[in-house]
């Protein structure tokens, strides 16, 4: 955590705040005080966003500087150079006005900002905005969502103070009463976010908290009223500190879905009435810095009833800035407390852990964790307390029919050599595909029992094999 105070005559100097932070317990290891000169404490909108680059001497942390002078306020607009300097980091400055509470991503296809941004930038169209933040983000798509012009916030009309990036899958959207000018609005945002897929090709998860009233019962309904949120949230490590207003029915709620939404995250309420009278929250006044070394498990998780199978596969990717020397799959059964590890498969394009031997009564919790050369790096990030759980819809058949009837391929990952196990040993005529569909091997007189060695590289394929009328699919695993 870095603090930045102003290092003329400030309200409180740094030994008062270290005093007031440790009578709370807080201890010195990771704290920093950074002294900048500053005019407001938005430093969401005026501080510097932190990406990895290469500037040939390996990944690195650098800065990028987006616009900010349109204010009249030059010691905020120039904090990222004030950081930079001191923290001997490189910076780049970004061609486009934006405040940073109105710039959000997924963190891996899609980024998104209010239309504000259109009429900040008039000498762009919205075609080459959309292009520039594509280019400069590494994105695959940038969306602009309707401004909300009648809920409070001033003229900033930001995103973060009602919607909320929660992974790669989910949106946290405020919702408000029907009688409210913004009301069509922000459903018309949630229409626009609903249609769009994500990086894993599904729609995303839309999860709706209600936005809390003013102290006297009613919401915004002018552009300069108070705007409370509980989208204005900040998510580092496994903690969310998420603002609170002492209204117990609405933050007891708001507490509650996220902890329904970001199970094993420890979720931290903050007063906040101090803030969005000013027109902000928690998010606004702090600013993610990453790691120094990059490390990200990429998964599409697996949660809610599935297809029954006894052998149930965990797909993932894992990129590091540095090597990747295994990953492990964690997995726990119904009441167990104790989680099973078992290796990650490191395939190509996908890795692949197995959860093996269940029944159509399981439920099954799970994590994933990629040991790299500076540490590890689970998903969910609040694992091992936060995890993601799935079970069978309906048992179509007891285990044991399930299994006679099955097709079986052993071992399972394999080196390029591996056996095939049917109901029947009739000669059979054997097939296997890539992830793209192309047919890689083909046998047309296979018979169950004989190894089979088809010199593949190695990955994930489908095999097919047909034995007299029955027709089996199973997924195939090629490790080095």
């Amino acid at each position: 955590v870095w603090i930045i105070y102003y290092p003329g005559q400030a309200p409180y100097d740094t030994a008062q705040i270290r005093s007031y932070l440790y009578s709370r317990g807080v201890l010195p290891l990771n704290l920093y005080f950074v002294p900048g000169w500053t005019e407001t404490l938005w430093i969401r909108d005026f501080g510097p966003a932190v990406l990895y680059g290469d500037f040939g001497q390996g990944s690195e942390r650098f800065i990028v500087d987006m616009g900010y002078n349109a204010y009249g306020r030059p010691k905020d607009d120039s904090i990222p150079s004030q950081l930079a300097r001191q923290w001997g980091w490189q910076k780049q400055n970004f061609p486009i006005q934006i405040e940073g509470g109105n710039l959000m991503f997924d963190g891996l296809k899609r980024g998104f900002a209010s239309k504000r941004v259109l009429t900040q930038n008039p000498q762009y169209t919205a075609a080459m905005l959309r292009n520039i933040f594509i280019d400069r983000f590494q994105v695959d798509d940038f969306v602009f969502l309707e401004n909300l012009n009648n809920s409070g916030g001033g003229i900033w009309k930001h995103i973060d103070m009602w919607m909320k990036v929660l992974d790669y899958e989910t949106i946290l959207v405020s919702s408000y009463p029907e009688h409210l000018p913004d009301y069509p609005v922000i459903e018309q945002n949630v229409i626009q976010l609903r249609g769009l897929l994500n990086a894993f090709g599904k729609p995303y998860t839309i999860i709706r908290i209600p936005a809390p009233p003013k102290a006297n019962g009613t919401w915004a309904t002018t552009q300069n009223d108070e705007m409370r949120t509980y989208t204005n949230s900040l998510i580092i490590n496994n903690t969310v500190i998420v603002p609170s207003y002492n209204l117990p029915e609405y933050d007891n709620l708001a507490k509650q879905i996220y902890e329904q939404a970001m199970p094993g995250y420890k979720i931290v309420m903050v007063d906040s009435r101090n803030l969005t009278t000013l027109g902000g929250a928690v998010h606004c006044i702090t600013r993610e810095v990453p790691a120094p070394k990059f490390a990200r498990i990429t998964h599409r998780k697996v949660t809610g009833a599935q297809t029954y199978s006894p052998d149930f596969y965990i797909f993932n990717s894992c990129s590091s800035t540095s090597s990747i020397q295994r990953m492990w799959l964690y997995y726990k059964k119904n009441q167990q407390t104790e989680y099973t590890r078992v290796p990650v498969y490191m395939a190509c394009p996908e890795n692949m852990g197995i959860i093996q031997g269940l029944l159509p009564s399981d439920t099954v919790s799970y994590y994933l964790e990629a040991v790299t050369a500076h540490g590890n790096v689970t998903y969910p990030l609040a694992a091992p307390a936060g995890n993601f759980t799935f079970w069978f819809d309906q048992a179509v058949t007891t285990p044991e029919v399930t299994l006679k009837n099955r097709m079986h391929i052993f071992p399972q990952p394999s080196n390029n050599g591996f056996y095939v196990h049917l109901p029947e040993n009739n000669i059979a005529q054997l097939s296997i595909y890539d992830r793209s569909g192309r047919l890689v091997h083909t046998d047309d007189a296979y018979l169950p029992g004989t190894m089979i060695q088809p010199e593949l590289k190695p990955g994930v394929y489908i095999l097919k094999v047909h034995s007299g009328d029955q027709l089996f699919n199973n997924q195939l695993i090629i490790t080095k």
